[in-house]
């Protein structure tokens, strides 16, 4: 039980750190090239993200389809080019994001929390007995699936990684 209450702990104030470090982000200019993520739920209430292909009076166009890499492969193109290009109206937009670059600390938090919990879970049930299993029963193996499912977990997410992104500014 010592382990669950020590992981516990490291958990909860690695996401302390997390949400204590995290300040506002300077407004980023938006340029013809850049990566972004457009949210106009008047358009579509998914975001769209792609690279900027050019900026006019009052629309952007944005190309959807740029390569994209996760885990050493590359994530195909969209294969109807009638999608690959969007046009949407500046006026449209609620807000935009600007690409800051790779980020992996978020991805490893959230890994090491799903990974653990997925671990604490297999290892806990599966050491359990066939007959009369009791929750004392789940506690003695699950501080040992923990531990391992934060490490292999960690691992997944700090590969899988993910995008961090700035607020930007509309452009007009």
């Amino acid at each position: 039980m010592n382990v669950f209450r020590r992981s516990a702990v490291l958990v909860v104030m690695a996401l302390g750190v997390e949400a204590g470090a995290q300040q506002a982000a300077p407004v980023a200019s938006i340029s013809v090239g850049a990566r972004v993520r457009v949210i106009a739920t008047t358009i579509r209430r998914d975001r769209f993200i792609g690279r900027v292909d050019s900026l006019e009076a009052g629309e952007m166009v944005l190309d959807t389809a740029g390569v994209r890499r996760r885990l050493g492969f590359e994530m195909g193109p969209v294969l109807v080019e009638q999608y690959r290009r969007v046009r949407i109206r500046t006026g449209a937009i609620e807000r935009i994001e600007v690409s800051g670059g790779r980020t992996t600390r978020s991805a490893t938090i959230k890994g090491a929390l799903i990974g653990g919990l997925i671990g604490a879970a297999l290892i806990g049930f599966g050491q359990a007995p066939e007959v009369n299993p009791t929750a004392k029963d789940f506690l003695k193996g699950a501080p040992k699936g923990l531990a391992a499912g934060l490490v292999v977990g960690a691992g997944v997410g700090y590969a899988l990684g993910g995008e961090k992104w700035l607020p930007a500014e509309v452009p007009r």
